[in-house]
C-alpha cells in the first residue's frame, strides 16, 4: 500500500497544526457527481484526515462539502487532491487530502473556525494565563476563573454545537456511551506530559457544557504552599483521622497531595487513595502508592473504603467523605489502626463535625461523637485569598488539634466552646482562620479591602 507524506508549502503546515475533530462531511470524486458521507480524523486550514470504507488513489481530485459549527456556521465547498492514503484494515483506509483551490479570505475563515473549537488550544492557553478553571458554557465565551475571579479567557460566543464538539473530540467511545446514559462525567485529561486537568461534563437546561479544573504538574511542598508546620506532625501518625476542610477550589486536593507525598518520601508503607478522578500521579519512593479511581476502578467511595480494609494499607485516603457508610467505614479503618486523610466542604472546624454528624439519625449521635473522640487527630480548614499584587493567592488557615479539651467537647455534643478552645491552644499549634488572616494582612500578602471581606472582626 503506497503512503504518501502531505504536499504544500512547508511553511503554510506548520502555521495551520492539524487538529483532532470529528465533523460530519461529504465529498465527491471529480468524475462522479455521488456524494459520499465521511468524518474528519483531524483538520486544518490546509487539508484534512478522514477515515474511509474505501481506497481513493494518490492525486485524484475531490470536491469536499463541509459545514463548521459556530455562532454563524460556515459553509465551504472545497477542491482537494488526496496527498496520502494508508490501509488500517481490510477494508478501512486513512485518506489525507490536501486544499488547493481555498481563496485567502476563505482559508483565514477556515482557520478561525477550527480555532474555536480547538479545546487543546484553548486549554493551553488557559495554562499559560495560570488560571484554575475554564468554563464552557453555552451563549458565553469561554470563563476562565483567575485567583478566585470569573473571567473571559476569549470574546466568541460558544453555541452547544461547538461546546459538544470540542468535548467528544477528547472523549472514547465508553466514555461518550457513559456521558449520554448518565449525563455526568467526570475524569483526568491529560494533553501533554507538562499538563493535566480534571474534567466535569454535564447537562445544564438539556444543553452539554464542562468545567476544566487545572492540576497542578508538580506536587508542591509544604512550605510552597503555605501549609502550617503542623503538616509535618500529621504525616508522622500511625493512626487517627485527619479531616482537611474547605470550600470547592480551597486546595483541598494539593493538600492532600502534599501529605501523601511527605508520607511517601519519609516512610515504607503502603498508601491507598481513592480518587474522583485521579489527580494528581504519585510515583512509589519509600511506600507503595495505590490510587484506584472512583468510578473506574471501583463503583463507589464507600465500596472502595471497605475493599480497602482486605488490601494491607498503612494510610487510607478518601477524596471525599459522602454519607454515613464512608464516615462508619473511616473510623473503623481509624480504629484498627489506620491512618485516614479526607475532605470535607466545611468553612471551619464546627461545621466539619456538624457535616459528619448529620448523616446520622439522632439516636446514633452520642456514639458517633463518642468515636470520633477518640479517632480525630486533626482538622485543618483552608482558604485561598488573592494576593495583594493580584498574581497568585494566599493561604489562610485554620488548626484544630484533638488535645483533652477538644475530645471534651466532642464526646459531649456542644461546640460553643471549640473557638476558644482552638484559640488558646498555640502551644498545639493551634489557631483561627482570624488569626491566620491577620498574620497574612501583617506580612502584606493580602490587602485592606481583602481582609475587610474575609474579616470576622470589621
Amino acid at each position: 500500500m503506497e503512503i504518501r507524506e502531505e504536499v504544500g508549502n512547508p511553511d503554510e503546515r506548520r502555521l495551520a497544526p492539524r487538529v483532532p475533530l470529528a465533523i460530519k462531511f461529504f465529498y465527491a470524486l471529480k468524475q462522479d457527481s455521488e456524494n459520499c458521507e465521511a468524518i474528519t480524523k483531524n483538520i486544518s486550514a490546509s487539508g484534512m484526515l478522514f477515515e474511509n470504507p474505501k481506497q481513493i488513489p494518490i492525486d485524484e481530485e475531490l470536491k469536499i462539502f463541509i459545514k463548521l459549527p459556530g455562532v454563524e456556521e460556515l459553509s465551504l465547498a472545497i477542491g482537494a487532491k488526496v496527498v496520502r492514503l494508508e490501509k488500517i484494515s481490510a477494508e478501512r483506509f486513512n485518506i489525507g487530502v490536501y486544499f488547493n483551490d481555498l481563496l485567502e479570505g476563505q482559508k483565514e475563515q477556515l482557520r478561525q473556525s477550527i480555532e474555536r473549537i480547538d479545546i487543546l488550544r484553548l486549554l493551553e492557553k488557559g495554562r499559560l494565563k495560570d488560571i484554575s478553571d475554564l468554563h464552557l458554557t453555552v451563549g458565553s465565551p469561554p470563563m476562565m476563573r483567575y485567583c478566585g475571579e470569573i473571567k473571559p479567557l476569549e470574546e466568541n460566543t460558544l453555541t452547544e454545537e461547538q461546546i459538544r464538539q470540542m468535548i467528544y473530540s477528547i472523549l472514547s467511545d465508553a466514555q461518550k456511551k457513559r456521558f449520554e446514559v448518565e449525563k455526568d462525567l467526570d475524569f483526568a485529561f491529560s494533553p501533554t506530559s507538562e499538563s493535566r486537568y480534571r474534567v466535569s461534563i454535564y447537562k445544564q437546561r438539556g444543553k452539554t457544557e464542562v468545567v476544566f479544573r487545572n492540576i497542578l504538574a508538580n506536587i508542591k511542598g509544604r512550605q510552597e504552599l503555605g501549609l502550617p508546620e503542623i503538616i509535618e506532625d500529621l504525616c508522622q501518625f500511625k493512626d487517627g483521622i485527619i479531616f482537611i476542610g474547605g470550600t470547592t477550589g480551597s486546595g483541598k486536593t494539593t493538600t492532600i497531595s502534599t501529605m501523601v507525598d511527605i508520607i511517601n518520601r519519609r516512610k515504607a508503607g503502603v498508601i491507598l487513595s481513592l480518587e474522583k478522578p485521579i489527580e494528581y500521579m504519585h510515583k512509589n519512593i519509600k511506600s507503595i502508592v495505590k490510587q484506584r479511581e472512583v468510578g473506574t476502578d471501583v463503583e463507589s467511595f464507600a465500596q472502595g473504603l471497605k475493599a480497602a480494609m482486605r488490601q494491607d494499607p498503612d494510610v487510607i485516603v478518601v477524596g471525599e467523605i459522602l454519607d454515613s457508610d464512608s464516615v462508619e467505614t473511616v473510623l473503623e479503618a481509624a480504629e484498627t489502626g489506620h491512618l485516614v486523610i479526607t475532605s470535607m466542604h466545611a468553612t471551619d472546624a464546627v461545621q466539619v463535625f456538624d457535616r459528619i454528624i448529620s448523616f446520622f439519625p439522632f439516636s446514633q449521635r452520642d456514639f458517633i461523637y463518642s468515636r470520633l473522640s477518640h479517632s480525630l487527630r486533626a482538622v485543618i480548614i483552608q482558604t485561598l485569598l488573592v494576593h495583594k499584587d493580584g498574581v497568585g493567592r494566599a493561604l489562610a488557615t485554620e488548626v484544630c488539634v484533638a488535645n483533652s479539651a477538644v475530645r471534651r467537647i466532642l464526646r459531649s455534643g456542644d461546640f460553643t466552646q471549640l473557638p476558644s478552645v482552638i484559640q488558646t491552644g498555640s502551644k498545639y499549634k493551634m489557631h483561627l482562620m482570624q488569626d491566620s488572616i491577620d498574620k497574612l494582612f501583617e506580612q502584606g500578602l493580602i490587602s485592606a479591602e481583602t481582609y475587610d471581606e474575609y474579616s470576622k472582626d470589621k
